[in-house]
């Protein structure tokens, strides 16, 4: 009867075929992706500045990141004393604290963009009512009216 319990693990051996269809779905959203979106004129200068916005931000994290690594891989190999040591970390310490401000940005620059994409930008995410251009021009990423975002925060 031992032999009969193997028999089932074997037919388990057919979940490779489950991942293959799981393969599948990334070449459907890669070609969904390659479809041209239709952006709405007024928002098309507002794509533009958050496209421009993205790339220099990630310029900066990128040379920050190499900085970083420089200046970590010069702070362990020279000696030095306790407030040289100190000033290294400090440094290090804003260096990260600025590379985290511009990843949060660039999230925020990110779903702006898949919102212009996808049709659903310029809306309050929380009355639905359109936000206006003013505010929009002022803070391309924001996502809700200046009442709904005045409610949040409790003024």
């Amino acid at each position: 009867m031992a032999p009969k319990k193997k028999k089932p693990a074997k037919k388990s051996a057919v979940k490779p075929q489950k991942a293959t269809a799981v393969k599948s779905k990334p070449i459907l959203i890669a070609k969904a992706a390659k479809k041209k979106v239709r952006v709405d004129p007024a928002f098309q200068p507002l794509l533009e500045r958050l496209q421009h916005r993205r790339n220099e931000i990630t310029g900066q994290v990128n040379h920050l990141e190499q900085d970083l690594r420089e200046e970590i891989a010069d702070n362990q190999n020279i000696p030095g004393d306790m407030a040289d040591h100190g000033s290294g970390e400090l440094s290090q310490h804003l260096s990260v604290t600025l590379m985290e401000n511009d990843r949060i940005e660039l999230d925020r620059i990110e779903k702006a963009i898949s919102r212009i994409e996808s049709g659903i930008y310029g809306q309050c995410e929380v009355c639905e009512k359109s936000i206006p251009m003013a505010r929009l021009k002022a803070i391309p990423w924001a996502t809700r009216c200046i009442n709904c975002q005045s409610r949040l925060e409790g003024a």
